[in-house]
């Protein structure tokens, strides 16, 4: 019973890992070579030009979660821990540039390994090179990548986009206004046919953890923590505190 039941896992891990075959490129992802550093910079644009940040995020959304084994489905559903551990999170940045509109880089999936597999990551480059504008010109707007589930932000979520700020600063001026940073974690519940059932975002500047779901009349949005600052270097705790969306937050 228990070598049929390892040979059963074993081909749900095949069928997990899809049957791609390994010569085909992506186009949309980029990733450093065999033995070679990570990528710190990602280039843009991937898709076409947004008027708006909310187009812009959608679209990631969309372009995102259909990515190989970018969703493992809900944490109750069969064989859940094994599409979780063949799964990848791809990352990348939403930009604004000096011609007033918003852009998407390409992907990656570069991560940092654990040997444990306790965790998926996906580490973004800091600056993205797009060769039509010059680099200090363009703003930065949201980090996003994907989660496996629903699941809410991390620790090393808040981090890295706190470890941003530095550079890119807690807001940018738009044409839109003030926009302020934010990282953005994209989730579906199905497996099968992954479609954006929602994200959640964090904005540094406000402390404040919104999740947003993909509801029949639009989209749905709450506040559903906060992180609060502790003293001492980067020390921080992720309280949950619900409350409603503040108003004009996106989409």
């Amino acid at each position: 019973m228990l070598l049929i039941k390892q040979i059963r896992q074993g081909l749900l891990l095949l069928l997990a890992l899809g049957c791609s075959s390994p010569g085909v490129i992506d186009q949309d992802i980029v990733r450093p070579g065999p033995d070679e550093p990570y990528l710190e910079k990602i280039p843009g644009p991937l898709l076409k030009s947004f008027n708006s940040v909310q187009d812009a995020l959608l679209a990631a959304c969309d372009k995102i979660i259909v990515k190989p084994n970018a969703v493992a489905g809900r944490r109750d559903q069969p064989n859940f821990d094994i599409y979780w551990r063949v799964g990848s999170e791809y990352c990348a940045w939403i930009y604004y540039t000096p011609d007033q509109k918003y852009e998407l880089s390409k992907l990656t999936d570069q991560s940092r390994v654990d040997p444990a597999n306790r965790r998926k990551t996906c580490h973004l480059p800091p600056v993205v090179e797009d060769r039509r504008h010059p680099p200090e010109s363009i703003k930065y707007i949201c980090a996003l990548h994907n989660h496996l589930f629903d699941d809410p932000v991390s620790p090393d979520d808040v981090k890295y986009i706190v470890s941003q700020v530095h550079d890119h600063g807690f807001e940018s001026e738009t044409k839109d206004g003030v926009t302020r940073l934010s990282t953005v974690v994209f989730f579906s519940n199905n497996r099968s046919a992954p479609t954006c059932d929602g994200f959640y975002q964090y904005i540094p500047a406000t402390s404040q953890i919104l999740k947003w779901t993909h509801e029949r009349e639009g989209w749905g949005c709450e506040q559903t923590g906060r992180v609060i600052w502790l003293e001492g270097d980067m020390q921080f705790s992720i309280e949950e505190m619900r409350a409603p969306c503040p108003k004009g937050a996106m989409p």
